[in-house]
C-alpha cells in the first residue's frame, strides 16, 4: 500500500554513509520522489519511529547496522510501511537470500553502475503502483509454504489468493480472471500434471502463465510440465530471490499477452469495420498479382456493372479495363513507380464511363501486386463540358473545377491505404501502428472531403463567420492531411514556425490555399526520379506588423521563366490534363486576395538544408492576422 503524503509523491528514505553516492542516487531518481537522505546511522531507529510511516521505500546500506539482519528489517516493519532495498559493498548469498526470505525488494552492490541501480529502481516502483491489478493463485498443499509465497507476493503488491488442493484452486480459477498461476505438482487429490491436462481441456491454458513448483526435480515430471503448458518450474525449497524474479517474469509475460490480445480485437474490430467502410465509399478497388486480378470490392463490381466479384476475378488487367489508352496501358504494365491519371471503362451495359485511376504497386510477403483505385467522374467530366461551353471565369465553373481538383487526391489516398490494409490482413502482415497510422489518414481524408463542399458553399456566399484560430494548428491540419501522400513519395517537410501567430478570419479558406500550393509542390517533386534526388518543402512563418507572412518553398527546380507570371491564371497549367485543371492556383490567388485581404507572389530562389543548396519555386503569402 502506497503513504498518503500532501504531495501524494512516492516518498523515499536512503540510508548511507557515503554522502556523495546517497546524493547521486536522490539527484538520479524522477521529481515525482520525495528523497531524503541519512547519512548518521545512530539516528536511524529515532527517525524511523518518528517518521517511519511517511516513507514507501527505504534504500539502506544493512552491514552498517548492529542489529542481526531479521532484526534490523522486523524494526523497520515494525514501525513502517515502507519496503526495503538493500544496498551492500559484498555478495554474501547465503545472507543475500535470507534479505529476500525476510521482505526485502531487492538488492544492489554499491560498486554497480549507479544508473543501472536508479532503472531497475524506478521499475520496481512502478510495479509496486500496479502490482495490485495482478492476481496470483497458489495451490499447494502446504500451509507453511502459501503462507510464505504469500507474504512475499503481497510484499511486493500483488493480489494473492491460495488453495490447498486441486478442486479448491480449479474452483478459483474459473471464478477469477489470474495473471499467474503457481502449481505445486504434488497435491492431496490429483498430480499437477492431471490439474495442466483439466486446465487444457477447458481451454485455459493459455490465459495465464503458469509456475510450477514441486520438491522433485524428476526430469520426466518437468518435461511433461513444459509439455503441457508451463511457463517455468522451480524446485523447492526454492532462493528466494530466483523464485521473486521468476514471478515478475512471468507476470510482465501474463501483461504482454494481455495487452497483445485487447490490441488484436481492436485491430479486428477496426478490421470489420474498415471492411465495411471499405464496400461503403464512392470508389473502387482491385487488387492484381502478375496482371491477373486476385481480389476487389463491391463497389468496383457496381461500378462495371457485375453482379458478383467472381465475374472478375482471376481476369486479366485489360480485359477488365479494355478501353484504357495505349500509353496509359504502358503506364499501368511499369511497375517501377505509380500513376494517376484519367480515362474511360466500359460498364457491362455498353456505357462508357469517365474515370480517374490512381494505381500503387507495393510488395508484400514476397508478393508484387499493384493496387487500382477508380473514381467514377462521369458526372464531374460533363460538368467540366458544360464549363467549357460557358464562361470560364464563372463562379459555377470555379467550383465544379475545384471540387474535381480537391476531390481527387484524397479519395485516392483513402482508396490506396483502405487496399494496403485489407490486403495485409488477408494476407495475415498487417502491422499495428502501419494499420493505426492509414485509419488516422482515412479519416482525416473523409473529414477533409465532407468540409470540401461545405467550403465552396461558404465561399460562394457573403455572410461568413469569422472565427480566432492558430497559424501553426492550422499548417499541421493541411499536412496531416497529406502526409501519407508525401511520405509515401519521401517528401520531406521542414517547418520554422512562429507558434504565437493567431489569426481572425476563415480557418478553412487558409487550409485550402495551403493544400493547393503543397499539392501542386508535391506534384513536380513525385516527377523526380532517383535516390540522388532530394525532395523538401519548406514552410516558413512570421509575424511582421499584424501581417502573418507564410512562406512555402520547394526543392523541385523552380518554375520557368517564361511561365512564372501565368501560373496564377484561371485553367494555366503545365501538368498533362489528367492531372490538373489549372484552377488550383486561380483559386488559391482569389482567395488570397478577395477573401483574406492579403497578398501571394512566388519567385525561385535557393535555399540551405543540411549544407545541400537547393533550388525552387517560393510562394510568399502575406495576410492580416485580423
Amino acid at each position: 500500500m502506497m503513504n498518503d503524503n500532501k504531495n501524494n509523491n512516492f516518498t523515499i528514505l536512503i540510508v548511507d554513509e557515503n554522502s556523495d553516492f546517497s546524493n547521486r542516487l536522490k539527484n538520479g531518481f524522477s521529481q515525482d520522489y520525495d528523497v531524503d537522505c541519512l547519512i548518521d546511522f545512530d539516528k536511524f531507529e529515532d527517525h524511523i519511529k518518528k517518521d517511519g510511516y511517511k516513507y514507501d521505500l527505504i534504500i539502506l546500506d544493512i552491514v552498517l547496522f548492529e542489529k542481526q539482519n531479521n532484526d534490523l528489517l522486523k524494526f523497520i516493519t515494525s514501525n513502517s510501511k515502507a519496503k526495503v532495498i538493500v544496498l551492500s559493498d559484498t555478495d554474501d548469498q547465503e545472507n543475500r537470500d535470507s534479505y529476500f526470505k525476510y521482505g526485502i525488494l531487492d538488492f544492489h552492490k554499491r560498486s554497480n553502475n549507479i544508473e543501472h541501480i536508479i532503472s531497475d529502481i524506478d521499475e520496481l516502483i512502478v510495479g509496486l503502483k500496479n502490482n495490485h491489478k495482478e492476481n496470483i493463485l497458489v495451490i499447494d498443499d502446504s500451509k507453511v509454504i502459501n503462507y510464505a509465497i504469500k507474504y512475499l507476493l503481497e510484499n511486493k503488491n500483488y493480489s494473492v489468493s491460495t488453495a490447498l488442493n486441486a478442486k479448491d484452486g480449479l474452483e478459483i480459477i474459473q471464478n477469477k480472471q489470474l495473471s499467474l498461476l503457481i502449481l505445486d505438482m504434488e497435491l492431496p487429490d490429483m498430480h499437477g500434471i492431471d490439474v495442466l491436462d483439466i486446465l487444457r481441456d477447458k481451454k485455459l491454458i493459455n490465459k495465464f502463465p503458469i509456475l510450477v513448483i514441486s520438491g522433485s526435480n524428476n526430469p520426466s515430471t518437468v518435461r511433461k510440465a513444459l509439455k503441457k503448458g508451463a511457463a517455468d518450474f522451480l524446485k523447492k525449497p526454492f532462493v528466494y530471490e530466483e523464485f521473486l524474479l521468476k514471478i515478475d517474469l512471468c507476470i510482465k509475460s501474463s501483461q504482454l499477452q494481455q495487452k497483445f490480445k485487447m490490441q488484436q480485437k481492436e485491430i479486428e474490430n477496426s478490421l470489420l469495420s474498415f471492411k465495411a467502410l471499405v464496400d461503403s465509399t464512392i470508389e473502387a478497388l482491385f487488387i492484381f498479382e502478375k496482371d491477373i486480378c486476385i481480389d476487389l470490392n463491391n463497389v468496383a463490381v457496381d461500378l462495371l456493372g457485375h453482379s458478383s466479384k467472381e465475374e472478375l476475378l482471376e481476369k486479366e488487367i485489360f480485359t477488365i479495363f479494355s478501353d484504357i489508352s495505349l500509353q496509359h496501358r504502358d503506364e499501368l504494365l511499369d511497375n517501377s513507380i505509380d500513376h494517376n491519371f484519367e480515362d474511360t471503362l466500359t460498364h457491362k451495359d455498353g456505357s462508357t464511363l469517365d474515370v480517374q485511376i490512381k494505381e500503387h504497386n507495393v510488395q508484400l510477403d514476397g508478393k508484387n501486386l499493384k493496387i487500382i483505385a477508380i473514381i467514377d467522374i462521369t458526372q464531374i467530366k460533363q460538368k467540366e463540358q458544360m464549363i467549357n461551353n460557358q464562361s470560364k471565369m464563372a463562379s459555377m465553373g470555379e467550383m465544379i473545377g475545384n471540387i474535381a481538383h480537391q476531390w481527387r487526391q484524397p479519395l485516392t489516398a483513402i482508396s490506396v491505404a483502405a487496399g494496403g490494409i485489407k490486403l495485409g490482413y488477408e494476407l495475415d502482415i498487417s502491422d499495428q501502428d502501419e494499420v493505426l497510422r492509414e485509419l488516422d489518414n482515412i479519416v482525416e481524408n473523409t473529414q477533409f472531403l465532407s468540409t470540401t463542399i461545405e467550403n465552396f458553399q461558404n465561399f460562394l456566399k457573403n455572410d461568413r463567420t469569422t472565427t480566432n484560430f492558430s497559424l501553426k494548428d492550422t499548417i499541421d491540419k493541411a499536412l496531416a492531411i497529406v502526409s501519407a501522400n508525401l511520405d509515401s513519395h519521401e517528401i520531406h517537410i521542414i517547418k520554422k514556425y512562429d507558434k504565437t501567430i493567431q489569426i481572425n478570419g476563415i480557418q478553412n479558406d487558409l487550409i485550402q490555399v495551403l493544400l493547393n500550393i503543397i499539392n501542386n509542390a508535391a506534384d513536380i517533386l513525385k516527377e523526380k526520379k532517383g535516390v540522388d534526388k532530394k525532395r523538401y518543402i519548406l514552410i516558413e512563418t512570421d509575424l511582421i506588423e499584424n501581417n502573418a507572412i507564410i512562406k512555402i518553398q520547394d526543392s523541385a527546380g523552380g518554375v520557368p521563366d517564361h511561365i512564372i507570371n501565368k501560373i496564377f491564371e484561371p485553367y494555366f497549367t503545365t501538368k498533362h490534363q489528367s492531372k490538373g485543371t489549372g484552377l488550383g492556383l486561380y483559386m488559391t490567388h482569389k482567395i488570397v486576395v478577395e477573401n483574406m485581404k492579403g497578398t501571394i507572389d512566388v519567385k525561385n530562389e535557393k535555399f540551405i538544408v543540411d549544407e545541400d543548396q537547393l533550388f525552387g519555386a517560393l510562394f510568399t503569402i502575406n495576410i492580416p492576422t485580423n
